[in-house]
């Protein structure tokens, strides 16, 4: 079936360049040995990689937040909020990951300063086996620098300053504290490590800065809750020193509980000290009211009293107590007022109401949210600067939360008032009842009512200091361990992985080169090179030739390369429909393409079978033709053209039987005039008069137009192209052509063949082993082969 226009179209118009898969594995065999070294090459690589990088260890641990509904210690003795503190369990990763609390488990284990040792490869910190260890003897913030340390001996080490090594060095004894570059240190040794092993090893001591330390350390921590609505938090960190890791974390959780225990404890003292504030007060009144009481005698004098005074005094008993309670909330108010007016406090130090007995559920929920604001700011500022909008927008928030707390004071000064002002009416009451009793009795009851308000209240105030104490002697850390910190499996380097990944790259480089060659490279490699572009025949393949000559087959007459000659003959046969008196013509785009030497031998093998051939050498600018038969060029077809030889002048038998020539003849000032004439019409038909078939060595296409005169005198052109040569874009060239009838009854052959098997269109099984023939007819060698011009 033949093909369809649209078909055809593609083939002119071609999409683009696709990949040709096959030859780029062809390429891939051929060059094998590159493959190899690449693989060698990068496994190798891989190899010392993996010798010589740092082991990543993972260490994890995990902690349990006590819920606030667990009983504590002093609940069991009475129900306090001390021990029951606001706790918002979102902010606790967060508070975990703070500058401040990293910061200081780096200066508690003297991780700011740490040993190195100096390797041929890289340098690796001797955290693990280190026989000694540095600590700061006062607080040196912000200093930086290294020293060069050794061991001498038991006893003494030495220092030399790391940037000047000329400088001799300094000798100093384990356990003094010294000054060495305006640092003050003091190295210690550790008991179960031996030096012996060490000594005079230089070890290269170094400063660093803890608040930096502390970000590495929180870049690489990983915080986060085990499961939604679980108290456990998973901790982890990876490293190249799992055991100074494992102390990171142990270090980690023991001060984040003991923060926890402190702002407990805080909570605690800061409410004993209100309370102790209260009572100075109190104690001072309460001496004189019992000095006052003492002239009236004891208080078993009460009991003497009438009925109706004992009455009104247990009424005013019950009065003053709710109305020592209103004075404890009336001076807890005047505190909260005067905290939180005060500029630049913390603000999650507040005493909570429910410290005084103050069960307000409105005061107490801003209180909390206060504290959990000004624990969030505080993360926001040990880690932003204060312009962030986050920190901006909390403390607008927490502007706004103080406002409504003074409201809420307000609102209960109002509540409270009330009450107080029932109280007074009720006391107003009970002294006009009193009024009617003996003046002994009213002055007895009304000292008695002063003395029991003070005693009210102190007794008050002592129960909450009581609860305080007890609450800080009995308080513990809500912060568990529940998994110790565990050295994991080694994460990196990964040797297995690293050898897979370097053979896959050692694959991977060649491939991209064998692919950028075949990108790169626009010559024309095979048959599927050719079909691609153009719907022009393809009439066959010939090989490549190791002989200096063009005449191959003359001279090989059994060779491959003959045989791929007599196949091009039967493949011309369907074209020409095996008849005799036919004019071929052979032509190419630029020179050394091989149009000569297909000319020569195709001639050659017409001539062998009996046909008497005749071989124009049409290139009258650069005749050379002549030359390989050994025969003259002073008379050719230039000459017959002006009309100075005769046809049979221009006429010469070569050695070959049945095979004669015309060359181009003397180099003529308008060849293409010539080929205008008339002449060479006639010379055409009188050479069919004698000749079998013709055959016209043409000039390049791409370089003269004569081969498109001479194509309307011929019955079928053989156009050669030459593989890894040839332009892929002269194929377009040529396809245009042919598709535009400048140049009909064409077809195109694959000269010098010497590539084949996959993505080349010949294999090594073919019939004459087109590709492995080596070497290319001609006169002049390039790098591929002999070549014709």
């Amino acid at each position: 079936m033949s093909e369809s226009f649209f078909d055809q179209e593609a083939k002119r118009h071609p999409a683009g360049f696709t990949l040709d898969v096959k030859r780029v594995l062809a390429r891939a065999i051929r060059f094998w040995y590159v493959i190899v070294l690449s693989l060698v090459g990068c496994v190798t690589i891989a190899f010392y990689q993996t010798r010589y990088s740092e082991r990543v260890y993972p260490v994890s641990a995990s902690i349990v937040i006590r819920e606030t509904q667990e009983t504590g210690g002093a609940e069991l003795l009475f129900k306090n909020s001390l021990i029951d503190p606001y706790r918002n369990y979102l902010n606790e990763p967060y508070i975990i990951k703070s500058y401040p609390l990293v910061e200081k488990v780096i200066r508690d284990l003297n991780f700011d300063v740490a040993f190195y040792r100096e390797g041929y490869f890289m340098t690796t910190e001797a955290y693990s086996y280190m026989p000694v260890k540095a600590r700061w003897c006062n607080s040196q913030a912000g200093k930086t620098g290294k020293l060069i340390f050794k061991l001498k001996n038991e006893d003494q080490y030495s220092l030399q300053d790391f940037n000047e090594k000329l400088l001799p060095e300094r000798l100093f004894t384990f356990g003094d504290s010294i000054e060495f570059n305006g640092l003050s240190l003091c190295i210690t040794k550790l008991p179960d490590r031996s030096i012996k092993t060490f000594l005079e090893v230089p070890f290269l001591l170094t400063i660093l800065n803890a608040h930096e330390m502390a970000g590495t350390y929180i870049s690489r921590l990983n915080v986060e809750w085990a499961e939604e609505g679980s108290g456990v938090i998973n901790l982890s960190i990876s490293g190249t020193n799992p055991a100074k890791e494992i102390d990171f974390l142990s270090g980690l959780i023991a001060s984040y509980g003991q923060m926890d225990l402190d702002k407990k404890n805080e909570t605690a003292q800061r409410t004993i000290a209100f309370i102790r504030a209260q009572l100075l007060g109190i104690k001072d009144s309460l001496r004189t009211v019992e000095f006052q009481l003492q002239r009236f005698g004891n208080s078993s004098r009460i009991k003497d009293m009438s009925a109706d005074a004992q009455r009104l005094f247990a009424k005013v008993e019950v009065l003053e107590l709710q109305q020592s309670e209103l004075l404890i909330h009336k001076n807890y108010y005047e505190y909260l007022d005067e905290y939180l007016g005060k500029k630049e406090v913390n603000l999650d130090q507040v005493i909570l109401p429910s410290s005084v007995g103050l069960t307000d559920p409105v005061i107490t929920m801003l209180l909390s949210r206060i504290i959990d604001l000004q624990l969030e700011m505080k993360l926001y500022l040990s880690t932003e600067k204060v312009g962030n909008p986050l920190v901006t927008a909390k403390m607008e928030q927490l502007q706004a939360i103080k406002r409504d707390v003074k409201e809420a004071l307000k609102t209960l000064r109002s509540t409270d008032k009330i009450k107080a002002d029932f109280l007074t009416k009720q006391f107003q009451a009970i002294e006009k009842q009193l009024a009617l009793l003996p003046a002994s009795e009213r002055q007895l009851i009304a000292v008695q009512r002063n003395y029991s308000l003070l005693e009210n209240l102190y007794v008050f105030l002592m129960q909450k200091l009581s609860e305080a104490s007890i609450s800080e002697a009995s308080n513990t850390s809500d912060i568990i361990p529940v998994n110790p910190p565990m050295q994991g499996v080694i994460i990196s380097p990964k040797p297995m992985q690293n050898y897979l990944l370097g053979a896959l790259i050692g694959l991977l480089i060649p491939t991209i080169i064998f692919i950028l060659f075949e990108l790169i490279n626009n010559k024309v490699q095979s048959k599927e090179d050719i079909d691609k572009v153009t719907s022009i025949p393809f009439i066959g393949g010939v090989g490549h030739n190791a002989t200096a000559g063009n005449l191959t087959v003359k001279e090989k007459p059994k060779s491959g390369l003959a045989e791929s000659f007599r196949a091009l003959r039967s493949n011309l046969n369907f074209f020409t429909g095996n008849q005799t008196k036919k004019v071929f013509m052979v032509s190419s785009s630029i020179s050394g393409e091989g149009k000569t030497f297909t000319t020569i031998n195709l001639a050659t093998v017409f001539a062998m079978s009996g046909k008497k051939t005749l071989i124009v050498g049409a290139d009258m600018r650069r005749p050379k033709i002549f030359q390989d038969f050994g025969r003259s060029n002073d008379q050719g077809l230039s000459t017959y053209l002006s009309g100075i030889s005769t046809f049979e002048q221009v006429i010469q038998t070569t050695d070959i039987d049945n095979l004669f020539l015309v060359s181009g003849g003397p180099v003529p000032p308008n060849p293409s005039e010539l080929l205008l004439t008339n002449k060479f019409e006639g010379f055409i038909k009188q050479a069919l008069e004698v000749y079998d078939f013709v055959l016209i060595d043409t000039p390049p296409l791409a370089l003269v137009t004569d081969a498109f005169v001479m194509s309307k005198f011929v019955d079928h052109t053989v156009f050669v192209m030459r593989q890894n040569y040839s332009p892929k874009e002269f194929v377009h060239s040529i396809d245009e052509y042919y598709q535009s009838g400048k140049i009909k009854n064409m077809s195109i052959l694959l000269n010098d063949i010497y590539k084949s098997g996959l993505g080349y269109g010949y294999g090594k099984t073919n019939a004459y082993h087109y590709g492995y023939s080596y070497g290319y007819g001609g006169r002049k060698r390039d790098g591929q082969g002999y070549y014709d011009e």
